[in-house]
């Protein structure tokens, strides 16, 4: 009799889970997220929200929680762009890339550490934009090598504002934490940092570094435009100088 119970525990874990898709997994696991945050975020919540056993999430969504990360990540910037959205003009395309992709995101905070360095690759899902982002930039001249090189710098940049301007957790602002990271900047000898000391009141909760709230509340937009652009410009004069060689 107690050979037969994790058999049959294993089916009625599977009987549960009927009518279960991948999607309606990652579906409530990225709402368990958005609710709870990442720390609040387990397996066997989303298992007590699904109404099924642990084992069945894995059924669906891969082996571990790694695979699971994995599927969310890639779900939440899958669709991203469609064929019908690429551009006459390669810049367009890469403009509206950055833009649906930080709207995306920010509809989502929570779960923006996961497109970090910490979680692998979700490689079909995001085939369709990975396919206009190399057809825009195969357009602007890239080709071989450098084609690859640009676009790991349009990823590059995508993933990196976006997950670091949300990254920070929100403080309060009358705790502790707030009141001696005040306290710090105010103490800093101007002498020995001039230009931090002249810009802070423009830096403070808007740049990286030099704020206590996320971008959730205290968005960065002028700097991600600043950032589109300035790719654009740098990906212009790479192509320039490979032709001039």
């Amino acid at each position: 009799m107690t050979d037969d119970a994790p058999i049959k525990r294993r089916r009625v874990g599977r009987a549960a889970a009927v009518g279960l898709t991948r999607e309606r997994v990652v579906d409530a696991a990225i709402a368990l997220i958005d609710e709870e945050g990442l720390a609040g975020f387990s397996v066997r919540a989303l298992a007590r929200r699904l109404n099924v056993f642990p084992a069945a999430l894995y059924w669906h969504a891969g082996g571990s929680k790694t695979d699971l990360f994995a599927e969310i990540s890639g779900a939440l910037i899958a669709g991203l762009m469609a064929h019908d959205d690429l551009a006459r003009d390669w810049r367009d395309t890469i403009r509206t890339l950055f833009k649906r992709f930080r709207s995306r995101i920010h509809e989502h905070p929570n779960a923006a550490p996961l497109l970090g360095p910490n979680i692998r690759s979700n490689g079909a899902p995001n085939a369709p934009w990975v396919e206009i982002v190399l057809t825009a930039l195969a357009q602007a001249g890239f080709k071989n090598e450098a084609l690859v090189n640009a676009f790991n710098a349009v990823v590059g940049a995508l993933e990196g504002f976006v997950t670091i301007e949300l990254a920070a957790d929100e403080a309060s602002a009358d705790s502790e934490w707030v009141t001696t990271f005040d306290a710090d900047l105010d103490a800093l000898d101007a002498a020995a940092f001039p230009l931090t000391k002249q810009y802070l009141p423009r830096m403070y909760n808007q740049s990286f570094v030099m704020r206590w709230k996320s971008g959730n509340s205290a968005p960065l937009d002028n700097g991600y435009d600043f950032l589109i652009e300035t790719l654009i410009y740098g990906l212009e004069m790479q192509v320039q100088r490979s032709s001039s060689h």
